[in-house]
């Protein structure tokens, strides 16, 4: 039910992102249609139920991470103390078993991370990275760059012909895709999953035409690939995407609607 209701909502603001002002009515309306288009019944008791039951788990995955965070900073706390106690009194064993400890915290902090910021299908970050790491509280970049918005086609098509793990699987596949064209061409770059068929990439110290260039080159080469399934299915899939140089302090809503029209037309 979780991972409907991820696609239902990736897909509604998918749908919306081209409105300046959304209403709750508006939201609903996107909402119930796609809801519908992936056959969920979201006024049944059933889903009622069962979307409880996720918000519940969500809540106390919530109070984990919440948990885990404070049983950190009292750690840090208690390994600073013993750490300025064993330099002033030269104690070199204490030092290697504090440094022990603060190793064994940063793969906990690093796990916490993953947790948060990490999608667990393709592995590369989410939406919540894109908010806590690369734009300001204001809503703006934090330095120079390009962003493109990669659009994966037919994802809902295949998932209704042949099932979601195919679904699931192209996307995969698109990640490794991009992700190797990326670092085969030396490109400083972050690789955000943004909803359930569309990517985000934001790419320093580049050229906006270099960077178009070399996205058409890979849509190119994607759409001319034939896919094969370990079950023997072969199909097709491609994108559409949009790019655009942004500056910092520019505002990364109106920078992505930017690209996500210019996807539209690329699309058309």
């Amino acid at each position: 039910m979780k991972d409907d209701l991820k696609r239902i909502t990736d897909m509604t603001v998918s749908d919306l992102l081209q409105n300046e002002i959304i209403l709750p009515s508006t939201y609903f309306k996107a909402f119930d249609q796609n809801a519908k288009n992936l056959s969920v019944n979201i006024n049944s008791i059933q889903f009622e139920s069962e979307v409880s039951t996720v918000i519940t788990n969500e809540w106390e995955s919530i109070n984990n991470y919440m948990k885990k965070t404070i049983d950190n900073i009292d750690t840090l706390s208690e390994v600073t103390e013993h750490a300025q106690k064993a330099i002033d009194e030269k104690d070199t064993e204490s030092l290697k078993s504090i440094g022990s400890s603060l190793l064994a915290m940063k793969k906990e902090i690093n796990s916490l991370r993953e947790l948060i910021y990490i999608d667990p299908l393709t592995q590369v970050f989410n939406r919540k990275w894109i908010y806590n790491h690369a734009i300001t509280k204001e809503g703006k970049f934090f330095q120079d760059g390009v962003l493109v918005l990669i659009d994966v086609n037919d994802c809902n098509y295949l998932a209704k012909k042949y099932g979601q793990l195919i679904a699931d699987n192209v996307i995969i596949y698109i990640t490794k895709f991009l992700t190797k064209k990326l670092k085969h061409e030396q490109i400083e770059f972050d690789l955000v999953r943004y909803s359930n068929d569309q990517f985000i990439i934001l790419i320093k110290n580049e050229n906006v035409n270099n960077i178009f260039s070399f996205i058409t080159n890979a849509k190119l080469e994607l759409a001319n690939a034939t896919l094969k399934s370990k079950t023997g299915l072969i199909f097709k899939t491609s994108f559409n995407f949009g790019s655009q140089q942004y500056a910092s302090n520019d505002l990364f809503q109106n920078t992505l609607e930017n690209v996500a029209f210019l996807s539209l037309k690329d699309k058309a």
